[in-house]
């Protein structure tokens, strides 16, 4: 009878030169960044509901020293009867690393594997001899998991058929018919954060730079409306949004029982629908007064209007991110992503005078110019109260409409694979492992080189600004003390030596009044 459950999720930490080293398990950039396995958390809530006397253990690599002791320990003394593996594309090398450890240290316990990789990637990981696991639950994991553990407690074996899933058959694989989306996400329990010990978290930050020791993630929604093409396919194409009610009742325990008062809000995108994200918000001004609420993923810029914003500042929120992505209207085309850039600015102004606000853009689409990338530096340099300029490389992941769109040779295919090897924000001055450097410049005109030179751009123009280090400063020190905004200053310019010196650097850069010549930015 099955009566114990491992889960890992599997995270690592990068190298300051931007590569992995998954031998060592270094931490490997300056800064340690994650939240709570959530999407663990909430199959072992909603495994419960069905058999409460299973045990449960969860392991997050971030959080470890040596993952691979600590897998083999908990393996030998905890002895489970089932074991599953999460873990994001990027996270490949890593996946593979730890499964095939636990076909050493397990052969004989039944072993399944979920989350986005595995979702996306199931022909790969299914093809090694013997397969790296024994089955894969595709997309959401909650229904599919639960069905899982029912029939293995039943039967003593794995299911062949199940649906939702995929398992090793005759040398290849076989697909299951595959499980529509949860429609009604309030059938599913909140996430048991009695799995997790928070003091693990020490140290680690999050992309709200709250300390993940001390805050508690929550998730009211699954899905987005927007069909962006770089997207992970694996995800509904929908919104789907918990009960208000629910959702507070969650934010309740945490805040009564746990005595937590900073939240972080995991939602692809939590203003669409307005009406149900208000709500929430209304709520939280009711019932939880001096918490402090962060929105890390991304809130769709031009669907804010100004009594969202007032609503966000009333209930306490702190720090938010908007998804720009590129200046330019014919790439939001290209993207299908149909961001109103003029709104979109507007918004961002607003919200960056307001709260601690971060904007992400991304260059190296198809097709995009210099020219092109150059705008989007101007744009941003425009935003001189935003806080967190972040400048990301465009990445390639099988599953995508991107990828199918590329048509990749099978080497070309092999070395999109690759780049997951490489961290999304390396160096500036390092390989950056473009995409672009191994298709046409028809289908690709930057190249790394190119996508180098306009993160110098950025740093100078944009990062470096002295307007923006100023504004934002300001809109800082509402909210953070000068140390505080020293730490945030640590995560954000991934430099742990960052000091008040510094700080004091930056705030003693000569200010640009609007009279004065501005470099033109264009190539």
């Amino acid at each position: 009878m099955l009566k114990k459950i491992f889960l890992v999720d599997v995270e690592f930490d990068m190298t300051t030169d931007g590569r992995r080293q998954s031998e060592k398990w270094d931490n490997q950039l300056q800064s340690k960044w994650s939240h709570h396995p959530l999407g663990l958390m909430y199959l072992v809530s909603s495994t419960r509901k069905t058999h409460p006397d299973i045990e449960f253990k969860i392991l997050h690599t971030i959080t470890c020293d040596n993952p691979e002791e600590d897998i083999k320990n908990i393996i030998s003394e905890f002895k489970p009867d089932l074991i599953g593996i999460r873990a994001l594309s990027i996270c490949s090398g890593e996946f593979k690393a730890l499964a095939e450890l636990v076909r050493k240290e397990a052969p004989k316990t039944p072993f399944v594997a979920g989350g986005p990789y595995p979702s996306a990637s199931y022909e790969y990981i299914l093809d090694f001899l013997p397969p790296l696991v024994d089955l894969i639950v595709i997309g959401e994991g909650e229904i599919t998991f639960v069905e899982l553990v029912t029939w293995l407690r039943e039967k003593g074996s794995l299911p062949s058929s199940l649906m939702g899933t995929v398992v090793p058959f005759e040398g290849g694989v076989k697909v299951n018919e595959s499980r529509p989306i949860i429609e009604n996400l309030d059938i599913i329990p909140a996430p048991a954060y009695d799995v997790i010990k928070l003091e693990d978290y020490r140290g680690i930050s999050n992309h709200a730079l709250q300390s993940a020791d001390t805050c508690a993630f929550i998730e009211t929604s699954r899905g987005c409306t927007y069909k962006c093409y770089y997207c992970h396919a694996a995800l509904s194409k929908t919104v789907r949004r918990r009960s208000p009610q629910l959702v507070l009742d969650e934010i309740s325990e945490h805040y009564h029982a746990r005595g937590i008062r900073d939240f972080v809000f995991v939602d692809d995108i939590f203003n669409v629908p307005k009406k149900t994200g208000k709500a929430i918000l209304r709520g939280i001004i009711e019932h939880f007064p001096g918490v402090q609420i962060n929105f890390s993923n991304g809130l769709r810029a031009d669907q804010l209007d100004d009594e969202f914003l007032d609503l966000l500042e009333e209930a306490g929120t702190v720090h938010l991110a908007l998804a720009i992505e590129t200046a330019i209207p014919r790439l939001q085309k290209l993207i299908v992503k149909h961001l109103n850039i003029v709104k979109a600015k507007e918004v961002v102004q607003k919200c960056s005078k307001r709260f601690i606000t971060c904007a992400f853009f991304i260059i190296g689409f198809p097709s995009e110019t210099m020219e092109e990338a150059m705008e989007t530096v101007s744009f941003a340099k425009d935003l001189t109260h935003l806080a967190q300029p972040v400048l990301s490389i465009c990445r390639v992941y099988r599953g995508t409409p991107l990828f199918d769109a590329l048509d990749p040779t099978p080497e070309q295919a092999r070395l999109i694979d690759e780049q997951m090897t490489v961290a999304p924000h390396s160096k500036l001055a390092e390989s950056n492992y473009f995409y672009g450097d191994f298709f046409s410049e028809e289908k690709v005109p930057l190249k790394g080189d190119k996508i180098t030179n306009i993160r110098w751009e950025w740093m100078r123009n944009v990062t470096l600004n002295p307007n923006r280090v100023h504004n934002s400063y300001k809109v800082m020190k509402k909210f953070f003390t000068d140390d505080q905004v020293v730490n945030f200053y640590k995560n954000f310019m991934d430099n742990p030596n960052f000091s008040k010196k510094d700080l004091d650097k930056l705030l003693k850069m000569k200010v640009k009044h609007e009279s004065e010549p501005t470099k033109n930015l264009t190539r």
